[in-house]
C-alpha cells in the first residue's frame, strides 16, 4: 500500500511539471512564472548606498521601498505601473524639497514590461519638470536632463548632477 501510494505521489509531482503551471481550459488563467535562469533580485539597500554615494554633494536624502509599509501606495508617487509587476523598488529623494535630486530603481518580475516601466517613469520626469516649472524655474533643467537607464530586468532614473557616475554605479552593481 505505502509504495503504491509513494509511485502516485511521484508520477503526480512528475505531471505536475514539479510546480510550473500551464494554462489549460480547467485552470483558468495562465499565471506568469519567474524564469529558473532568472538571477534573484540584488539588495536594494545595497544597490542605493553604492549609487547615492557615486554623487558626492548630494544633500538629505529620504528615501522609501518595497520593504516599507505601503510598498504599493509609496510606488504610485513613482510610477503608474500595475505594482503588481514589481520585484522591488527603492526611490531616494532630496528631503529638503529645493532641490532636483532623485535616484529610483525598479527591479521587474518580468522585463517584458521594462517598455512600460520606462513610459511611466518619463511621465514621472515630465511631472517633476511641469511641478519645477511653476514654483522652482531654477530646478527645470537639472530634472528635465534626467535619464533612465536599464539592466536586465532593472530600470533606474537618475536625477542628479553626475548622472554619469550614479550611471556607472548601477552598472557596476548589477550583473
Amino acid at each position: 500500500m505505502r509504495r503504491s501510494l509513494c509511485a502516485l505521489l511521484i508520477l503526480a509531482l512528475i505531471l505536475c511539471g514539479c510546480g510550473r503551471t500551464e494554462p489549460t481550459a480547467d485552470t483558468g488563467p495562465e499565471t506568469t512564472a519567474v524564469p529558473e535562469t532568472q538571477a534573484p533580485m540584488v539588495s536594494l539597500y545595497d544597490l542605493r548606498v553604492a549609487m547615492l554615494a557615486a554623487q558626492p554633494g548630494l544633500p538629505e536624502m529620504l528615501c522609501v521601498s518595497s520593504a516599507d509599509e505601503n510598498a504599493d501606495g509609496l510606488f504610485a508617487y513613482l510610477s503608474d505601473l500595475d505594482y503588481e509587476k514589481v520585484e522591488g523598488f527603492f526611490l531616494a529623494y532630496a528631503a529638503d524639497g529645493k532641490t532636483a535630486n532623485e535616484i529610483a530603481v525598479v527591479c521587474l518580475k518580468d522585463p517584458a514590461d521594462l517598455p512600460a516601466l520606462k513610459a511611466s517613469l518619463n511621465k514621472h520626469i515630465q511631472g517633476r519638470v511641469d511641478l519645477y516649472r511653476s514654483y522652482a524655474p531654477e530646478l527645470v533643467d537639472q530634472a528635465g536632463a534626467a535619464e533612465l537607464a536599464v539592466r536586465g530586468r532593472y530600470c533606474a532614473l537618475i536625477m542628479c548632477a553626475d548622472r554619469a557616475a550614479v550611471k556607472a554605479a548601477f552598472g557596476a552593481f548589477l550583473p
